[in-house]
């Protein structure tokens, strides 16, 4: 008995070692060495909710408060990025949209959750024309360390430690949701109960939703069940539900997934909607008391593709 257990474990040892590298070799060996720049890379600074940080929005029991936004707001909406992106490229799109009070971006704005990646997007980022502006994000598949040990990069703090979070501006509710932990059960069903909440109780807001994995997929196998079962129906209601991963450009209304900087990946079949292209994109979002206006550019040289106003009944 001792003899055959003896024999398990030394075939099951080897395949463990196996499984571990392959899972973890991304991680551990497939990093820079070093950042580019030297000094203190401490110094760096990315507002989180979590931290406190972003002046004018205050933390409620309902939510979070922003307490400086005018009544129209222009925000500049930004997909996947991967790390792409780089001072001057942030810099271009402060000269295009002048005037944004605000950014939002769709997950999966680092290539990967390591250090690295988070200290080059704090230089690029605080570097640049817009860091003056507070930014929302949601933490897509690339903010999480990959492996074994799933965590969310510490650039997020604690702001993720529920399903997600909300902010009432004066016309809007934008909720944010973090899509990752698609494998648990529990939190789906704490994830779909506290998505209906915000929802129903936005108080006459127009609500936006921020996530990462879109509920309607922009290519052919691009599909994630999970989300379309669980949340289809729910964020049905929404008057805007904004998305990445996919690193294509797609409109359903209400669903909008937009690319940035991610490599395209060009679908073998377009599935039918209202706008579509795999070129990279961002867009302006403007608020306005009876209605939203989603404008989407062009990445390459700012040129208008997509227009649509979204209106109260």
């Amino acid at each position: 008995m001792r003899r055959a257990l003896r024999i398990i474990a030394w075939l099951l040892l080897p395949a463990a070692i196996i499984t571990v590298c392959i899972v973890r070799w991304q991680a551990w060996f497939g990093m820079p060495d070093e950042p580019r720049w030297t000094g203190d890379r401490q110094t760096f600074v990315f507002p989180s909710f979590a931290d406190d940080t972003v002046p004018g929005f205050v933390a409620t029991d309902r939510g979070w408060q922003d307490t400086l936004s005018p009544e129209t707001l222009h925000i500049l909406v930004l997909g996947d990025i991967h790390s792409q992106l780089r001072q001057p490229d942030y810099d271009t799109l402060a000269k295009r949209v002048q005037g944004a009070e605000m950014v939002l971006q769709t997950g999966d704005w680092m290539e990967r959750g390591q250090d690295y990646y988070r200290q080059l997007l704090l230089r690029e980022w605080s570097e640049s024309s817009l860091s003056r502006l507070p930014v929302q994000t949601c933490p897509g598949n690339h903010e999480y360390s990959k492996g074994l040990c799933k965590q969310l990069s510490p650039i997020w703090g604690e702001t993720f430690g529920q399903p997600g979070y909300y902010v009432d501006y004066p016309h809007m509710r934008l909720i944010v949701l973090d899509t990752n932990p698609l494998d648990r059960l529990v939190w789906l069903t704490r994830a779909l109960t506290w998505l209906r909440e915000a929802m129903y109780t936005a108080e006459g807001r127009f609500v936006v939703v921020m996530m990462h994995h879109p509920v309607l997929p922009a290519a052919d196998k691009r599909f994630y069940p999970l989300i379309y079962a669980v949340f289809r129906y729910a964020l049905g209601e929404a008057d805007l539900v904004l998305a990445g991963h996919d690193h294509l450009y797609q409109r359903r209304m209400p669903f909008v997934v937009l690319n940035t900087a991610g490599k395209p990946k060009q679908p073998q079949q377009w599935i039918a909607c209202e706008c579509a292209t795999d070129e990279p994109v961002y867009a302006v979002l403007s608020v306005h008391a009876s209605y939203l206006c989603l404008r989407t550019y062009r990445m390459s040289d700012g040129k208008l593709i997509d227009k649509v106003d979204v209106k109260h009944n």
